[in-house]
């Protein structure tokens, strides 16, 4: 009996430290995510996974404001441009069926001319391809008809924005010739092979392709959250998001989704790989955007993700595969709420690299070399100040924030998840700083040498 409690008491102590892990973790991604909504506000689904099970699963705020519907982790929303994916991947099936090849020229398959004949499809698929440009090649024969061929070709027909292969663009033009593309070869309409050939497969039973007339079992109301107020966000012509932003789904078919692909039932490995290796452009540089996914890092974690952004919807979706972690966000509202910056912090937290919003000491005769006036290249400048062993963050007319301290060299401003990192040179001295949203949309300014601006608190410039 004694050696059954001995090897109970040993089984706890090694489970039980890796649940609380766990639990606290769930727990800060529950924190963060409930703080974020209104009860009796647009809202959304959130889910997690990681290493293939769901972990959190929420809805939060009201799916229909005037009928007083509360969202719950079924609702039915507009996944805008994370339609993309799901473009991409049926191009690679009938890729793997022999059908096309990623380096076909666009004029195998819609009518056009050189130079715009001449884009690939893999340059379409990575938004290279410099296709839509501004105006019409020749304006007295512009393409006519309001299918999606004759739309085709009315994109295949404009100007180049620029030499396919120079630059990375995004521009939705490119899925949607692909939309196309899809129905020649296929024989089917794009709704019609999504559904067949991904929903099915994938068990995707609660996903739709946008038309204006079906009733969809649970789907949204999408909204706006202005200075003005929460409106009404209508949406008209939904076939016309087609093939580049018109797939709406749910957060578990959103899961069964990322499930299916690391399955290998809709594509082969190797296949898909290529979906998710960053293209380069004909420099050589990255493009950081593979066919359908925006290819990065986040803390030194490779990832796949998405937004998706139509009027009154938001979505993200954003994949670890070397941590196995998936994030989904659903929101049936455009607002200051960014989806993105919530999903790398989860997926951050749960990789064990977290953005620690969470201040630590720091040694008041290390702040000053922070300090100084610095400027970015539109020469927009910013204050870092030091006062009573604090650090501040401003801008000329804008507020003053204080800095707090969360690592060597890195801030965060208790604001929409502002962080800042500073940057040393060769000689260990700060000559820059980046600020971005987690990460996203980053910033860099650098230390000028100059006074700093003698600022009041609301950033005007005093004598």
């Amino acid at each position: 009996m004694n050696i059954f409690f001995r090897a109970l008491t040993v089984l706890l102590l090694c489970y039980c430290p890796i649940a609380s892990a766990q639990d606290n973790t769930i727990y800060k991604i529950d924190t963060l995510m409930t703080n974020r909504f209104k009860p009796d506000e647009p809202g959304g689904t959130a889910l997690v996974a990681k290493d293939g099970k769901i972990i959190y699963q929420k809805a939060f705020g009201m799916a229909q404001m005037e009928l007083g519907v509360p969202s719950d982790t079924g609702m039915v929303y507009y996944i805008a441009s994370n339609t993309k994916q799901f473009t991409a991947v049926a191009i690679l099936q009938l890729v793997e069926k022999g059908l096309i090849a990623l380096n076909d020229s666009l004029g195998k398959y819609v009518n056009s001319k050189p130079p715009v004949s001449q884009i690939t499809i893999r340059q379409m698929l990575s938004h290279t391809s410099g296709l839509n440009g501004n105006g019409y090649a020749d304006s007295l024969h512009i393409p006519a008809g309001d299918n999606t061929q004759a739309e085709a070709e009315r994109y295949a027909a404009r100007n180049m924005a620029f030499p396919a292969g120079s630059k990375w663009q995004y521009n939705n033009a490119n899925f949607q010739v692909l939309g196309h593309i899809i129905e020649k070869l296929s024989g089917k309409t794009y709704q019609e092979y999504i559904i067949e050939n991904i929903f099915k497969p994938a068990g995707m039973s609660a996903s739709y392709v946008a038309s204006d007339e079906p009733l969809i079992n649970r789907r949204a109301t999408g909204y706006g959250v202005f200075r003005r107020g929460i409106v009404n966000m209508p949406l008209h012509d939904t076939q016309g998001f087609f093939a580049s932003g018109g797939i709406l789904s749910t957060a578990m078919d959103m899961y069964k989704w990322n499930q299916a692909l690391k399955s290998g039932i809709l594509l082969n490995k190797k296949t898909l790989e290529q979906a998710f290796a960053a293209q380069k452009l004909n420099n050589g540089q990255s493009a950081r955007y593979g066919f359908g996914w925006y290819i990065d890092t986040l803390r030194g974690s490779l990832y796949h993700r998405h937004g998706g952004l139509i009027p009154g919807f938001m979505s993200e979706t954003l994949y670890l595969p070397a941590e196995d972690i998936y994030v989904v966000i659903l929101l049936n509202s455009e607002s200051g709420l960014n989806p993105q910056v919530l999903s790398r912090i989860i997926a951050a937290e749960l990789a064990g690299k977290p953005f620690e919003f969470k201040q630590s000491p720091i040694e008041r005769q290390h702040l000053g070399g922070y300090a100084g006036l610095y400027e970015n290249d539109r020469g927009e400048q910013v204050n870092i100040t030091e006062a009573d062993g604090k650090m501040y963050f401003q801008r000329p007319k804008g507020r003053r924030y204080e800095l707090k301290h969360s690592d060597t060299d890195q801030f965060y401003l208790d604001k929409d998840f502002i962080w800042v990192e500073f940057k040393r040179g060769k000689n260990r001295k700060v000559d820059n700083l980046v600020t971005s949203w987690v990460g996203t949309m980053p910033s860099t300014w650098s230390k000028t040498g100059k006074p700093v601006l003698q600022l009041n608190e609301t950033g005007q410039v005093q004598p």
